[in-house]
């Protein structure tokens, strides 16, 4: 397939398994046994074969397994799995290739698959180290799995790991999260990815927060626990790069960032999405409708969107904004003809007179003190 984008591609794979959902959880899941496993596995091959021939002249440069719990699955899907990928796709020497795991399902041997295997970046779901808080919120690893699944990878020396956190969970304090904090800076991990909880519909915990049964921490306190973080792991050394995301120096997502940065990513499994030349495609949410059009021959894909020039110039300024790299005036110029200086002066002016943006050569990007009310101000831009 031509393109005019010749940029690395990302792959993204989606294993849509988990012993068992979350209390906040809106992604797509199931809890399955081996054999459901199984007919998964031969599904994704089917598609990745149906697929690979589109990208004879791509390459590809990350690689993200997701889900889901891809931990949960049984000993040998994942090596399975990679040798697919690398015997189908041109991947890039030392590309990134990283695996969600759950402290409660991270074994030895898994993590002994997943190196063979190639992987060389694992992202530790951690969210909280508080047992009463993980419990209540339908979490089933308990701190002694999460001590575990480091000593793991201390004992290994893994170089590249992420720990996940949560900020807002029903009875979670600020004390819990900077514990939390501490607990994987002492562990080494090299990036932290730092998630405000979102209630979301269909979920465990819109159900509690109707009924009256939780109460939502207040966005005042979420900002002050945000800040918190920002201000104790700046002290350490990591950088934020992203409104969520913080690294030490060059160990920054090169997956994630493919989100932010008009990349292209080819998304295989179950939900996965694609954005590829132009367009956005969605994978069906359904299990059984996704192993039994690969039975098929069919393709996954349900719905495609055409991202319109005046949507992609909204998705650059809301995205750009969100990183620390900011928006490229320059190039936004000559991608959409537009001088934003110009079209959006008085809320410019406005905004870097409140101190909320500052204007760095042809870089504009939100200040320091500011990230986390992020969506305020770049609605003032579109």
């Amino acid at each position: 397939m031509l393109s005019e984008d010749n940029r690395p591609m990302g792959l993204y794979i989606h294993i849509p398994f988990c012993s068992s959902k979350c209390d906040y959880c809106d992604f797509v899941s199931y809890s399955m046994d081996c054999k459901a496993q199984q007919l998964y596995l031969d599904a994704l091959f089917t598609e990745i074969d149906m697929v690979k021939d589109r990208y004879n002249d791509r390459s590809f440069n990350s690689i993200y397994i997701g889900g889901g719990t891809p931990s949960f699955v049984y000993e040998g899907f994942i090596a399975s799995l990679a040798r697919k990928i690398y015997g189908s796709f041109h991947i890039l020497e030392g590309a990134e290739f990283t695996i969600e795991v759950n402290p409660s399902s991270f074994t030895k041997e898994k993590f002994f698959e997943y190196v063979q295997a190639g992987i060389n970046r694992i992202s530790v779901g951690v969210q909280c180290i508080d047992e009463d808080v993980l419990r209540s919120n339908g979490r089933i690893q308990s701190l002694s799995n999460i001590k575990e699944t480091f000593k793991i990878l201390q004992s290994a020396e893994f170089p590249n790991v992420n720990g996940d956190i949560m900020i807002g969970l029903p009875g979670q304090t600020e004390r819990d999260v900077l514990d939390t904090v501490k607990f994987l800076i002492k562990h080494n991990v090299k990036h932290l990815s730092i998630y405000a909880l979102q209630i979301e519909r269909h979920t465990m915990l819109y159900n509690k927060l109707r009924a009256g049964k939780i109460k939502p921490i207040k966005d005042e306190t979420m900002l002050t626990i945000y800040n918190s973080v920002y201000r104790l792991l700046k002290k350490e050394g990591y950088i934020r790069y992203e409104v969520s995301n913080l690294a030490r120096p060059n160990f920054e997502s090169r997956h994630n960032k493919k989100y932010w940065d008009d990349s292209q990513y080819l998304g295989l499994g179950v939900s996965a999405h694609s954005y590829i030349d132009g367009y956005r495609y969605y994978n069906t949410k359904r299990l059984d409708t996704y192993i039994d059009n690969m039975a098929k021959g069919k393709t996954a894909v349900y719905s495609k969107e055409y991202i319109s020039d005046e949507k992609r110039r909204t998705e650059r300024i809301m995205l750009s904004l969100r990183t620390t790299e900011g928006l490229d005036l320059a190039k936004f110029k000559a991608d959409f003809n537009e001088d934003l200086l110009r079209s959006r002066s008085e809320q410019i002016k406005k905004l870097i007179d409140l101190h909320m943006l500052e204007l760095d050569g042809d870089i504009l990007r939100i200040t320091e003190d500011y990230y986390y009310v992020s969506n305020t101000i770049i609605m003032e831009l579109l």
